[in-house]
């Protein structure tokens, strides 16, 4: 277990399969996934997806909050390519926390563990363009943009 000003960073525990079915199904966080489609998700077959991701990953963190203990959501990085020691890092946190600078908080200190404990060359991410504040997070911590997939991620018809 890890702790940071306002946050616990502990690794996954099945007690978080229920807090991370909510943040899938929160509408909120939804139009923030690149990942999957805005919809409900089945609980027993999303937490069985999401137990094996979280157990297959190299680092992942459920953040909790220093003071209350209360789930904030989670972050994980993923290896892509070890011999160039290329990773992926993902981030979700309950809306209901969103402009309280946790997701600053909680990608900064999963970028700088995971860099210092794999011997990481890169980290990358995918974002939706409409995610302001996350945007907003990755470049203030140093991440450029390298690219974009036109029509990428399938929100509102568009």
């Amino acid at each position: 277990m890890f702790v940071t000003e306002n946050l616990i960073f502990r690794g996954f525990e099945d007690d978080d399969l229920d807090h991370i079915l909510g943040l899938r199904n929160d509408a909120l966080v939804q139009r923030t996934l690149t990942f999957s489609a805005i919809a409900p998700a089945p609980s027993s077959k999303y937490k069985e997806y999401m137990k094996t991701f979280a157990e297959g990953s190299a680092l992942w963190f459920s953040l909790r909050h220093k003071k209350n203990y209360e789930y904030i959501g989670f972050c994980c990085i993923n290896l892509l390519e070890a011999k160039n020691r290329d990773a992926r890092l993902g981030v979700t946190i309950a809306s209901r926390f969103w402009g309280k600078g946790y997701g600053t908080e909680a990608t900064r200190f999963t970028v700088n563990h995971a860099f210092k404990q794999f011997g990481l060359q890169r980290i990358s991410l995918d974002v939706t363009e409409g995610n302001a504040r996350a945007r907003a997070i990755y470049t203030k911590l140093g991440f450029k943009e390298e690219g974009r997939k036109r029509r990428g991620n399938w929100i509102d018809g568009h």
